[in-house]
């Protein structure tokens, strides 16, 4: 069975950071930042058991990132569903991801995108994103690049650079929606400003080839410069031909600046 675009990329992003729920499990939450992973257990622990869905989610991440006990996947696994049968809508993207990718379960596009839409429908962008992936392929879902577009703007909306990403690609080809580089070059921006490295590698090459923006070298070897940081395979390929396009002066004010460079917060409505 073929597997979901940029897998690693999406992989990389969604467990780069731990996003714990309070519910009411707040002391857990104290003990688990002062990294008393042990208190911070038996708190999530307790109020697991007593259905707390916040703590179910919390517990799940433990067992998941293996952070304070051995990693087990399947626990995280039949927490998450716990949380996620109460209505948790993070508990939910957590699901359909794991179904999505088979990280942990049996990879099912059906059971990822049941999952995904219960989140999306509770406003979770990145689940909008997650459903608008399987609608752009057509896995688990009736391939449909209108409804992908419909949940990439909503994702896109919120701030989301994946979905941002996602929009830009189809806005660009004009599958779905009418076809329109510059706003495909906005959207892109957007995304690659919060450090998404697919979209900085695309960035570069639409300043490269002026494709919805003036053509423009510096910013070309500028942004294929910060994709390269992040071992983006073609955009090292690239960033050779680059700055030959570049004066010596030109191409080391470049890469000083891309050593300043600092990811832009997304601007959530």
């Amino acid at each position: 069975m073929p597997g979901l675009k940029r897998t690693t990329v999406i992989l990389a992003a969604a467990f780069s950071a731990v996003t714990f729920l309070y519910g009411d499990t707040e002391s857990g939450l104290k003990a688990f930042r002062a990294k008393d992973y042990a208190t911070a257990y038996k708190e999530f622990k307790a109020a697991s058991d007593q259905g707390d869905a916040a703590a179910q989610f919390n517990l799940g991440l433990m067992f998941a990132r293996g952070v304070g006990v051995k990693q087990d996947l399947q626990e995280a696994m039949r927490l998450y569903h716990e949380s996620a049968l109460q209505g948790n809508a993070m508990a939910q993207y957590r699901l359909g991801f794991r179904y999505a990718h088979g990280w942990g379960v049996q990879q099912d596009y059906a059971e990822a995108s049941r999952w995904y839409q219960m989140a999306a429908d509770q406003g979770d962008g990145r689940a909008q994103t997650g459903i608008g992936n399987l609608y752009e392929e057509g896995f688990g879902v009736q391939q449909d690049n209108r409804k992908a577009i419909a949940y990439y703007r909503l994702a896109a909306d919120q701030g989301v650079a994946e979905a941002q990403y996602d929009l830009s690609l189809l806005t660009e080809k004009g599958k779905g929606t009418t076809r329109d580089p510059a706003e495909a070059f906005a959207l892109c921006r957007k995304a690659a400003e919060q450090g998404y490295a697919p979209a900085q590698e695309k960035l570069g090459s639409l300043y490269a080839a002026g494709t919805g923006v003036t053509a423009d070298p510096a910013q070309a070897y500028f942004w294929s410069t910060l994709a390269a940081k992040q071992n983006t395979k073609n955009a090292e390929r690239h960033l050779a031909a680059m700055a030959a396009r570049l004066t010596a002066d030109q191409a080391s004010q470049v890469k000083q600046s891309a050593r300043d460079w600092k990811p832009a917060l997304a601007a959530r409505k």
